[in-house]
């Protein structure tokens, strides 16, 4: 693919008089890793729900993998999701029963991958943020930066 795997233009959002998101351009190429920091209440989950297509901008456009967001249905947003997205919650959304390694493989759980490719790609994954040495661990015996 040619082009930003994600990209904000002017996004902004708002709860009623609160603007949470002010005019955020953010593009993000395959294969680069970003970290996105800042305090309490800054808008960075508010940001993450609207990269992810959990939540919609108030303003601006959000481009996935070459597609336009904006007016796509929310059965249209699920189908994208599922094709182009991997969504690894934290704390009370890991299933306590499963590994580090299944928690993420469950990211790709409605893409249609076969089990044991998810697998692959999840510890891949975990590798690649250094926790290759945590991936049977179960998330009680994780760090909460490890979550």
């Amino acid at each position: 693919m040619n082009g930003p795997v994600i990209d904000l233009r002017q996004i902004s959002k708002s709860y009623g008089d609160t603007e949470v998101l002010h005019e955020v351009d953010l593009s993000v190429e395959a294969g680069e890793i970003l970290a996105i920091v800042g305090p309490s209440g800054s808008g960075k989950s508010t940001m993450l729900n609207i990269m992810g297509t959990l939540d919609r901008p108030t303003s601006g456009s959000l481009a996935l993998a070459g597609h336009s967001v904006e007016h796509l249905s929310d059965d249209d947003l699920a189908e994208l999701r599922a094709v182009h997205i991997g969504f690894v919650f934290q704390h009370f959304h890991l299933s306590a029963g499963a590994s580090a390694v299944e928690n993420v493989a469950d990211g790709l759980l409605y893409s249609g991958v076969p089990r044991a490719e998810r697998l692959a790609r999840a510890a891949t994954a975990l590798d690649r943020v250094g926790l290759s040495h945590r991936l049977a661990h179960r998330p009680p015996l994780l760090s909460g930066g490890e979550k």
